[in-house]
C-alpha cells in the first residue's frame, strides 16, 4: 500500500513544489493554461504577497511515496472578518489526483487550521481573495479558459462534494462571436442614452493619464461593487498589483469611462486574452518566455470584458447598453472574433438581464463551495 502524507509548506523549496504540483495532473489536458511561475512565487511568498498584508494562510502538499499528488491552502481574510463577521475561513489553490482519500486528507488539514483560528465555515476555492482566481469549473471543460479564469478536471466537483461540501454560489462566463449582429434596437437605445445632458463616453488609454484613470476605476469599482456577493474592497497594494497586470493587457479601444458634466460615473474594461500567449511559454518567463509572451500577446483574436461598474445613482439610465454597443462595434472593427464576459455571479439579476439582449450565452460555470465546521 502506498504511503500518503500531508506536509505543511514552510520553505521556498516547498513552495516551488506547491506551485509546480499541478503539471502532472494536466499533462494530457489540451485546455489547461499553466500559471506564470514567477508571479506565483511572489504571490504565495508571505514576505511579498499582497494578501499577507491583511490575511494569513498556510499551504499544504499531499505526498504519495514522496511525490506531490495534491495541494490546498487555508486562509483567514481579516478584511472580510471586519466587514461580515460571519465566521468564514477560506480554502484555495486546490489541485488533486482523482483520489477521494487524498482530497479528504487535504481538506481535513485545511479545516483543522481554520477551526484553530475560530472559524465555523469553510468556503472556496479562492486564490486568495474574491477578486483573485475563484471557483471550480463544473461545466464547460471543452475550451481553453480566458485569462485570470481557472480550468480543472471534471472530477474536482465530486472530490469536493465527497469531502462534505455543498454549493455556496455559482459564477458564469458568457461567450459570443463578434460576427453576430447586435440587436438594432440597442443601437437606437444607445442613441437615446447619449442624448442625456452632459453625458460623454471616452476611451481609456493606459499610456496617457494612467494615474488619473486608475484612480477613477478604483473609486467606481469600490462604490459600484460594494453590494456584490462576497465583496471585500481591494487594498492599495492589491489594486496596484491588479492595475499593473491589467495595464499590460487592456485594450484601449474596448475600454471606456462614462462622464456626466466631467464627473466620472462608470467604466468598462476589456483585456486581451493573454492565455493564448501564456500557454506557449508553459509558465516560464525566463530565459526566453517573456519575449514569446510579448510577441504573441496581441495576436489573439479573443478578449475578455472583465470589469464594468456604474455608480448606483446613475444606474437604470442605459449607460451599460452604450458600453456594450461600443464594445461590439469596435471589436468587429479591430478584428476580434470572440468575446468572453465574466465572471458574473448568479444573483446579479440586473447584469444578467442586460446580457439577454446581446448575442452571448453562458458557456462555463464556476462554483464556490461551503461546509460548516464542527
Amino acid at each position: 500500500m502506498s504511503e500518503l502524507e500531508i506536509k505543511k509548506v514552510e520553505t521556498p523549496r516547498d513552495r516551488m513544489k506547491f506551485i509546480k504540483m499541478p503539471w502532472p495532473i494536466y499533462k494530457n489536458d489540451p485546455h489547461w493554461v499553466p500559471p506564470i511561475i514567477a508571479d506565483q512565487k511572489s504571490f504565495l511568498d508571505p514576505r511579498k504577497g499582497v494578501f499577507f498584508e491583511h490575511g494569513e494562510a498556510v499551504l499544504f502538499l499531499a505526498l504519495r511515496d514522496g511525490k506531490p499528488v495534491g495541494r490546498i491552502s487555508a486562509q483567514i481574510n481579516h478584511l472580510h472578518d471586519k466587514i461580515y463577521n460571519d465566521g468564514k475561513g477560506f480554502f484555495g489553490f486546490f489541485e488533486c489526483e482523482n483520489n477521494q482519500e487524498t482530497a479528504n486528507l487535504l481538506f481535513k488539514h485545511a479545516e483543522d487550521y481554520l477551526k484553530s483560528k475560530g472559524k465555523t465555515l469553510s468556503e472556496g476555492p479562492m486564490n486568495f481573495g474574491i477578486y483573485d482566481e475563484i471557483g471550480v469549473l463544473i461545466d464547460g471543460f471543452d475550451t481553453d479558459p480566458y485569462v485570470l479564469n481557472v480550468h480543472n478536471p471534471p472530477y474536482y466537483k465530486s472530490l469536493i462534494e465527497g469531502a462534505g461540501y455543498s454549493k455556496s454560489v455559482d459564477w458564469y462566463a458568457y461567450r459570443g462571436s463578434t460576427d453576430q449582429k447586435v440587436d438594432e434596437r440597442l443601437y437606437r437605445l444607445k442613441d437615446r442614452v447619449m442624448h442625456q445632458p452632459g453625458l460623454t463616453i471616452r476611451k481609456i488609454n493606459p499610456k496617457e493619464n494612467f494615474e488619473r484613470d486608475a484612480a477613477i476605476v478604483k473609486h467606481i469599482f469600490s462604490e459600484a461593487w460594494n453590494k456584490n456577493w462576497g465583496h471585500v474592497p481591494l487594498t492599495e497594494s492589491e489594486f496596484n498589483r491588479m492595475a499593473k497586470e491589467l495595464t499590460r493587457l487592456v485594450i484601449p479601444d474596448l475600454s471606456f469611462i462614462a462622464e456626466i458634466n466631467g464627473k466620472a460615473i462608470g467604466f468598462a474594461l476589456s483585456i486581451y486574452d493573454a492565455n493564448v500567449a501564456v500557454k506557449k511559454i508553459n509558465g516560464r518567463l525566463f530565459p526566453f518566455g517573456f519575449i514569446k509572451l510579448l510577441l504573441n500577446l496581441k495576436k489573439t483574436d479573443r478578449f475578455r470584458h472583465i470589469l464594468m461598474g456604474i455608480l448606483e445613482e446613475y444606474r437604470l439610465r442605459g449607460i451599460e447598453i452604450a458600453f456594450y454597443v461600443n464594445i461590439a462595434e469596435w471589436a468587429h472593427k479591430l478584428g476580434f472574433k470572440e468575446i468572453e464576459m465574466s465572471l458574473i455571479v448568479e444573483n446579479n439579476e440586473p447584469m444578467r438581464k442586460s446580457l439577454e439582449h446581446l448575442p452571448v450565452h453562458i458557456y462555463k460555470t464556476y462554483r464556490i463551495f461551503k461546509k460548516e465546521l464542527k
